[in-house]
């Protein structure tokens, strides 16, 4: 039965596979465009979009960029990372995964132990797709870890347009002077969406709209949002942006202090474990002693 199921599951792959494969759905033309964008940043920042990768390549023409959803395309453009670098990684983790199972094959062969066959198939079945689920969790991951830290920069960098417009700079001036001011990812993101935006001639709250949808940070959306609604009016920009920044920090420090209270909350259920092994320790001679002399 166990056998059939494996055998069933491997022939559900490979259809899959070649419908994948034969009927490829071309992407979003926007999507299309914050690629190019985005490739051509990368490689100015020395970065190797651009090189052929077999694997990724392989990984494309079964259909797997049908597989990738925003949230994904979203964490890759956060971190830094294209689809190419996730399907090459993701493709030879799987191969790895998929391996364990020859490789116990192999050492039962040169230890003279007689191991079914059926076992380390079913072990490769299993570990090809869980190794490369286990990639994808630790993206999702950190990109959960790159955009709080956006968060954080977020708010500095608001501070920082608050001070360039209390000192006498328009939106749009104290928009790029506090960005050139600060270092970082995030900074550098802001960067170069402001820069793109002069260069394609569109206001620069356009310009953070569109990144906050490409990172999936919904809190420089927001901050573009208050922008365009506060229009020429300098002191109402101000004070949006300074409550946005204070909102960013309350909410940042809050997070960090439930953070901190679950990890508390963690390190005692080892404390507990080691406490109650202690005193099975001390009352197990005694406890022996009582029913042996009963």
């Amino acid at each position: 039965m166990l056998l059939v199921l494996v055998l069933g599951l491997a022939v559900g792959a490979c259809v899959a596979a070649i419908v994948f494969a034969l009927a490829p759905s071309p992407p979003p033309l926007r999507l299309a465009l914050h690629q190019l964008h985005r490739h051509a940043r990368l490689q100015e920042q020395g970065s190797d979009v651009g090189r052929p990768r077999p694997l990724a390549g392989l990984a494309r023409n079964l259909g797997a960029a049908r597989l990738l959803g925003p949230g994904l395309r979203s964490d890759l453009a956060i971190t830094g990372r294209d689809e190419t670098w996730l399907f090459s990684t993701t493709f030879l983790v799987g191969l790895l995964g998929l391996s364990l199972g020859p490789a116990i094959l192999a050492v039962s062969a040169v230890s003279g132990i007689h191991v079914p066959w059926g076992i380390p198939l079913a072990i490769s079945v299993v570990a090809g797709p869980t190794a490369s689920l286990a990639q994808l969790i630790s993206l999702r991951a950190e990109g959960a870890r790159r955009r709080e830290a956006f968060s954080f920069a977020l708010s500095a960098y608001l501070d920082l347009v608050v001070v360039s417009m209390a000192a006498g700079r328009g939106v749009e001036g104290a928009l790029s002077v506090a960005a050139e001011t600060g270092s970082g990812s995030a900074f550098d993101a802001l960067r170069s969406a402001l820069d793109g935006a002069r260069l394609k001639g569109i206001p620069p709250w356009d310009a953070l709209d569109e990144l906050g949808s490409e990172l999936a940070v919904s809190e420089l959306s927001g901050v573009a949002a208050s922008i365009r609604l506060a229009g020429a009016s300098g002191a109402k920009v101000r004070s949006s942006l300074a409550a946005r920044a204070k909102a960013l920090r309350a909410r940042g420090l809050a997070e960090a202090r439930a953070a901190a209270e679950s990890e508390t909350e963690r390190m005692s259920v080892p404390v507990v474990l080691l406490v109650l092994g202690f005193i099975v320790l001390i009352g197990y001679p005694a406890v022996v002693q009582i029913t042996t002399q009963l």
